[in-house]
């Protein structure tokens, strides 16, 4: 008997049972996947309402308070902007248009860009309420912290926020609208009240569109980190208009020099360049791509090593495209380390160590990595030289002639010959200064040449030039020094106050000697380490190399019966407030530390010779320099100081290295030679 095939009905309800528990299964995490979506979605909801926040405060046209505007100052917890702080219904698309209840606030930090040294410098940010702050705060704060917080309630009935954070500047929206897009109009405001510097420090330009152009700080400032050297300068452009002088752009420059080696092979930039577009210099941005790359050898280093090491390098495309570093004779430049002897050892494998020099240029508050600099000429002279309008205007006609021959690819002019000096034994400081050019794209350069050789007057106001004071930069020598010395000391800067105050240095200080003629010569490398003053990184730097040796100094002593010698000294000075000592400051009056040298006295008994100080900008050393000083004359020179709200002690420091509390030098047999640097006094001053 055949037995029936089928289910039986218990095997059907075990069946009909396993498929609910599956379904019921997957409808529930069906609605946790909804669920999960739907609150993922309120959270970008939240995200976008709190950007929005952002944004609506960023759009205020005033600072101040005033009727019927929107001022940044009005910007505060919950308040400021059109949009108010509280609760919100929001349709969210993505859940049907089904309506979901939302929260806005917002807190305001203000904060405060001050000067806690007072050195006359801001250095410092401090929050609204910081004991640090001065008593009278800008009525405007430098910069406001925003932090806008939304809250929600999810599906499960759980409380949820977000908090997005941002900053505003002290900018109205239409100036930023300005900044960002480069409009004409942009370019036409705000206006700032700028005014321009003097001659020797600084030379200014007339560009023949009716702007004029100069390097603004008269000595790069120098920040010794380790090896590494950082020099900041900037270039102001400004117009000079009836009652005023309006500054119209300014362009802010470092340049460092960084211990690197090879990483492989990877993402890095390349640079940022000035590049001239509608007839006005720009900035192109420079983009990442795929090449070699370098790392800091070590962590001890600037801020700015990480991006020179891993960005200075050039392929093949950036050097056909025209937007690279350095090249090599057509190729993109390669790696080397300087080694003792003044040779280089290449880098070719990774780890292999060099040598670097980077220029990077403020674009949009950040520093970027740029082209390097391109010295094409160097001339010296004596700091009284450009004192003289007619000299001046010589000088400007010498350096625009040769940033004209440089463009057009001609030899450069001769330079002005009226430079030598002649000079009794003493100490006189000279002065160098480097013409810069970057170098250009194709169509950049022609347009430039065409505008050249069409007579346009405005022909300046097209080409990306510099006029740098390298005074403290450059290699000095002088090639008689029996007659004339020229310092060339170790560019240096106070590191440790407590155990180096004399941390300045001096270079290009003629120290006649005796008589005869000495030439002097001074030379800067080539690239970016003529602006460090530091040493070259490859042979090419070495190769081209710029100097000037045609400047002649001659040392006459007046008299063939009686000679006259010079008796030249440094002035160091220390300053001690509450408990702290430090250099004086000698240029710069704004700064707590600040001390007028040339308030000090310098008399001799007998009475037959003057002394007067010199104070050379940035981080030289002061001195003080007695010329015409007999052979047969022997006395004493006495020294005087008086600042108010401070105990003065002058001492005298010897040749033999020792150091006397005393404010009276004396001689007591004449001079058989000029004394250079033998005698030197130290101020210091204590409150």
């Amino acid at each position: 008997m055949q037995k029936s095939r089928g289910f039986t009905l218990i095997e059907v309800l075990i069946a009909a049972l396993i498929v609910m528990l599956g379904v019921t299964g997957f409808v529930t995490l069906q609605g946790e996947f909804m669920r999960s979506d739907a609150a993922l979605n309120l959270r970008a909801v939240a995200i976008q309402l709190a950007e929005e926040k952002l944004d609506d405060l960023r759009r205020f046209d005033v600072l101040e308070v005033t009727a019927g505007e929107l001022a940044y100052n009005d910007i505060d917890d919950n308040l400021g902007g059109t949009l108010p702080a509280g609760d919100l219904t929001v349709a969210v698309g993505t859940d049907n248009g089904r309506t979901h209840q939302f929260t806005r606030n917002w807190t305001i930090l203000d904060k405060y860009f001050v000067d806690t040294d007072n050195d006359g410098d801001a250095d410092t940010w401090l929050d609204e309420g910081d004991a640090g702050l001065p008593l009278n705060i800008p009525t405007v704060s430098s910069q406001k912290q925003v932090a806008v917080t939304i809250q929600w309630t999810d599906l499960e009935g759980e409380v949820k926020s977000v908090t997005v954070e941002g900053s505003l500047a002290p900018v109205p929206a239409s100036r930023s609208f300005q900044a960002v897009n480069e409009t004409d109009g942009a370019k036409t405001t705000p206006k700032v009240a700028y005014t321009p510097g003097e001659a020797p420090d600084v030379i200014s330009y007339e560009l023949g569109n009716g702007e004029s152009i100069e390097t603004s700080k008269p000595v790069p400032e120098i920040d010794n980190q380790g090896d590494n050297n950082i020099v900041q300068f900037e270039t102001i452009r400004y117009i000079d208009l009836p009652g005023q002088t309006d500054k119209l752009e300014q362009e802010d420059f470092l340049t460092v020099n960084c211990s690197c080696k090879l990483g492989g092979w990877g993402k890095a930039k390349t640079p940022h360049m000035t590049v001239l577009k509608d007839g006005e210099l720009t900035v192109e941005p420079g983009k990442e791509v795929t090449k070699a790359y370098g790392v800091v050898a070590d962590n001890q280093q600037p801020a700015q090593c990480t991006a020179c090491c891993r960005d200075h390098h050039d392929t093949s495309t950036m050097i056909s495209e025209e937007q690279y570093f350095r090249d090599e004779n057509g190729s993109p430049h390669q790696h080397y380390k300087r080694q003792a002897d003044g040779s280089f050892v290449d880098a070719d494998y990774v780890g292999d160590p060099y040598d670097e020099v980077c220029r990077f240029k403020r674009v949009d508050g950040y520093f970027e990595i740029y082209p390097d600099w391109q010295l094409i000429d160097i001339i010296q002279f004596s700091d009284k030289y450009l004192l003289s309008e007619t000299t001046l205007n010589n000088y400007r006609t010498y350096t625009e002639a040769v940033i004209s021959a440089a463009v057009q690819g001609n030899s450069l002019p001769a330079k002005p010959t009226d430079r030598n000096i002649t000079v009794t034994p003493g100490g006189y400081q000279l002065i160098s200064r480097g013409i810069y050019l970057d170098r250009m794209k194709s169509s950049h350069l022609t347009e430039l040449r065409s505008m050249i050789s069409s007579g346009e007057a405005d022909w300046k106001a097209a080409a990306p030039f510099y006029d740098v004071n390298l005074t403290l930069l450059t290699e000095w020598d002088s090639d008689t020094q029996t007659v004339a010395t020229v310092t060339n000391e170790d560019i240096q800067t106070i590191l440790d106050p407590s155990n180096d105050f004399y941390g300045t240095y001096s270079r290009g200080r003629v120290e006649a000697i005796t008589d005869g003629t000495s030439t002097v010569t001074v030379g800067g490398m080539a690239y970016n380490g003529s602006i460090t003053g530091t040493g070259a990184i490859s042979q090419k730097e070495v190769d081209n190399a710029v100097f000037d040796d045609s400047m002649l100094v001659t040392v006459d002593s007046k008299s063939a019966s009686e000679k006259f010698y010079a008796l030249i000294g440094n002035i160091n000075c220390l300053i001690t407030i509450d408990g702290i000592t430090e250099a004086c400051e000698t240029n710069n009056d704004k700064r707590s530390t600040y001390v007028d040298l040339t308030l000090i006295t310098i008399t001799n008994t007998p009475s037959q010779f003057s002394c007067p100080i010199t104070i050379p900008k940035g981080k030289s050393t002061p001195f003080f320099s007695c010329s015409n000083v007999s052979e047969n004359w022997a006395g004493s020179v006495n020294f005087a100081l008086s600042v108010p709200g401070y105990t003065t002690t002058i001492s005298i420091r010897y040749p033999d290295g020792s150091v006397v509390e005393t404010d009276k030098l004396v001689l007591g047999e004449g001079l058989s030679d000029t004394s250079n640097q033998d005698y030197s006094i130290v101020v210091e001053l204590v409150r």
